[in-house]
């Protein structure tokens, strides 16, 4: 008989005791699995393993399931960090238990949000609502930011196709739908969606995903020769020693940049999210030179290094001259 260890795994990570008692085990067979460990009772007739997700426990422990932000996060999106876990319970879910305690009814906890809307007839997962409706949660409930960004973001790296978008939104409310024509699947991180809304918010025009030959794809053009990278964790120090490839090659990219006259600036997501009105400045002041300069190499194109033949004539005309200098002072006459 399959252990029943192996049994939670593949069911999901949760079974209840009705399930292993129809696949054939005993009470006492669930009660030695308790006592050596290998599964633990998650909340009221339900079991788990010790490798199961944190937040899957959390969700399966109130008596719901993983939704919005905590959903897409659980599915392997880079969504914006949030304080709270969201979970979808069925309207009529009573017998609510705290997230660290299965013996604790749910109280007022600060860092969880109980939506009322799990349809579990449909359920694929017993901890997890599907994707789309983790991201219809995620219009309704956040702000616009934070909600282009997921969108944006589950569309870049599930590869969503704009039908499939189309029609999360149309499940949202009216005054969320207008959101749609912000998405892009362009933005890698949530770094660059912020950037991109609040630059274009400001009347700044941006470019993504520009690609140069010899550097690879940087993240915005903001002017004929200046560019923008928003730095995320991969430039954290606390990383391991992935990071300083990463630190190395992005600088070895900014030196090729700079000998074909273009300019990179890098912002991290502290200067993002603290001194957005600083980086406004910086860009548009650089863009402002940068136009500057443009036009005039339009108007006098100059060369990198100076011509070989017009170095040779200015240092024999010195001479000629210095010559000339110290035959007039040896025949000076003294007053």
């Amino acid at each position: 008989m399959t252990p029943i260890d192996t049994l939670v795994r593949r069911s999901g990570w949760f079974l209840r005791r009705r399930d292993l008692l129809a696949l054939g085990h005993s009470d006492s067979s669930i009660r030695a699995a308790l006592g050596d460990r290998r599964i633990f009772r998650v909340r009221q007739g339900w079991y788990s393993v010790p490798d199961a997700p944190e937040c899957a426990i959390r969700a399966v422990r109130v008596g719901g399931r993983l939704t919005s932000i905590s959903a897409l996060e659980s599915y392997g999106i880079p969504v914006p960090r949030r304080p709270e876990t969201h979970i979808a319970v069925k309207a009529t879910a009573g017998r609510l238990r705290s997230t660290h305690d299965r013996r604790t009814r749910l109280a007022s906890e600060r860092d969880v949000r109980i939506h009322w809307v799990d349809r579990l007839a449909s359920a694929e997962s017993r901890w997890r609502v599907s994707m789309d409706d983790a991201l219809l949660q995620g219009l309704i409930d956040e702000p616009r930011d934070i909600a282009v960004a997921c969108a944006s973001l589950v569309m870049h790296f599930e590869k969503w196709t704009d039908r499939r978008m189309d029609a999360v939104f149309a499940r949202a409310p009216g005054d969320v739908r207008k959101w749609r024509e912000l998405v892009s699947a362009l933005d890698e991180s949530h770094g660059e969606t912020f950037f991109r809304l609040w630059a274009t918010d400001s009347g700044l025009s941006v470019v993504q995903q520009v690609l140069r030959r010899g550097v690879g794809r940087l993240d915005f053009q903001v002017g004929p020769h200046t560019f923008v990278e928003i730095d995320g964790g991969q430039h954290d120090p606390a990383w391991t020693a992935t990071t300083s490839n990463s630190w190395e090659n992005d600088h070895d990219r900014d030196t090729t940049m700079s000998i074909t006259g273009d300019r990179v600036l890098r912002f991290t997501y502290r200067q993002l999210y603290g001194d957005f009105a600083r980086i406004l400045l910086a860009v548009r002041r650089c863009r402002a030179d940068d136009l500057a300069l443009t036009a005039i190499r339009a108007r006098r194109p100059y060369r990198l290094e100076p011509r070989t033949d017009r170095v040779r004539g200015i240092l024999s005309r010195s001479k000629a001259r210095s010559h000339v200098q110290r035959k007039r002072g040896r025949f000076a006459t003294k007053p």
